[in-house]
């Protein structure tokens, strides 16, 4: 849901100060193609032969997830294999973790101790290859704790020493966590943990550092991306490349305003990193673009096809530079876009997701990220405002 809330949070941050079953374009297409009977190596009867199949969404539901909006469930992470994690909001708006296997089978768990309260609890939000989970949870004191869950459901906490909160965020295929922490006397660092159990951490240069760290993602080589907050209340990136190396990610044409600037938000294996620039405000949401930096140093800066003047935002990439995000077109209404790396779009609505102008009750479709084999995982809303997840493949 953190990601869904972009537009919606970015307003929110600013006034205090900080903090069906295919795709239509597709489908067009594919009905025009048929129609003149030239699809390439059609027979005889003029449908098309060979070819990828079209999209399909298997959409779902945590058991125990409730019915009244902003309730349901918040699909998060996919691995390779196609099994992906997240959260859900049961009806008494406690939130607990699930995980959802490739045959579909939906597991839900909750760390040892994790409150049981409105608002807060247990939240997946990264799984690697070998089924290894990564997040967080807030205990019966109020505090934030990082784990990790094996595949075969134990939870191991993995908070880093001294600290007083951590939250894991990503776990790449080694084991190796990336994640956020405080410990007195402060600021707020990022942490890198290796899966033999030891720690490093990292922080933002002074004369740059202001609340962050927040890492976002870890690739297979330990190079971590995520954003930060300066002085004066600008948004910028950063990648981290252990031992020790932060590159400041700031994206042509981001804003210099309080709350404006830059966000990374994913990076692939070969280093390329994919995010938003926020500029400003229109009909009451921020302006976002997406942006892909290339590991050269090099951006692109771009909105898909049918993106309205509140633009749009990229939040993940695969190893193959498969980007996946979502848009608001004129009509403030959410959609979910894939950029090919020829540079090419397709863009996507869940079937079942209601077409709706997006508020903090109706999301629309809202992808968070894309595995190697160009899965998708998100969530979408209903016409009652309650959260599905799904998977695009």
């Amino acid at each position: 849901m953190r990601t869904f809330h972009r537009w919606l949070d970015r307003m929110q941050q600013q006034a205090s100060q900080r903090r069906a079953s295919a795709d239509a374009y597709f489908m067009l297409a594919l009905l025009l193609c048929i129609a003149a009977a030239d699809c390439g190596g059609g027979g005889s009867s003029g449908m098309p032969v060979g070819g990828p199949p079209p999209p399909m969404f298997a959409n779902f539901d945590a058991p125990g997830a409730g019915t009244t909006a902003p309730q349901g469930t918040i699909a998060i992470g996919i691995n390779a294999s196609g099994s992906a994690v997240g959260y859900f909001i049961d009806p008494t708006n406690t939130i607990r973790a699930f995980v959802r296997g490739a045959d579909g089978t939906v597991t839900t768990f909750a760390a040892p101790g994790a409150r049981t309260q409105m608002g807060v609890g247990t939240e997946a939000v990264a799984i690697n290859s070998a089924g290894t989970i990564a997040g967080f949870f807030v205990d019966q004191a109020n505090v934030e704790h990082s784990y990790i869950r094996t595949p075969e459901g134990t939870i191991t906490l993995i908070d880093p020493p001294g600290s007083v909160f951590s939250a894991a965020v990503g776990i790449n295929d080694a084991g190796t966590v990336v994640g956020r922490y405080f410990a007195l006397p402060g600021p707020q660092q990022g942490y890198i943990r290796s899966a033999d159990g030891t720690f490093s951490a990292f922080v933002i240069p002074q004369g740059q550092l202001s609340l962050a760290p927040v890492p976002e993602q870890i690739n297979a080589s330990g190079a971590v991306t995520g954003s930060f907050f300066d002085t004066v209340g600008i948004n910028h990136g950063f990648l981290f490349d252990p031992p020790g190396t932060i590159t400041v990610i700031d994206a042509p044409g981001a804003g210099t305003a309080l709350g404006d600037g830059t966000e990374a938000r994913d990076i692939n294996v070969n280093g390329v990193v994919v995010g938003m620039v926020h500029n400003g405000a229109m009909n009451g949401l921020a302006v976002l673009h997406s942006f892909i930096r290339a590991a050269d140093g090099t951006y692109a800066v771009f909105d898909p096809p049918g993106a309205g003047p509140n633009g749009s935002l990229a939040d993940g990439v695969n190893d193959k530079g498969t980007i996946v995000g979502s848009y608001i077109d004129a009509n403030m209404v959410r959609h979910g876009y894939l950029r090919n790396p020829d540079g090419s779009f397709l863009t996507f609505d869940d079937p079942d997701a209601a077409q709706l102008p997006a508020t903090s009750v109706s999301l629309g479709t809202g992808p968070e990220r894309i595995n190697a084999s160009g899965a998708v995982v998100g969530l979408y809303t209903d016409g009652m405002g309650v959260r599905h997840g799904f998977v695009r493949q």
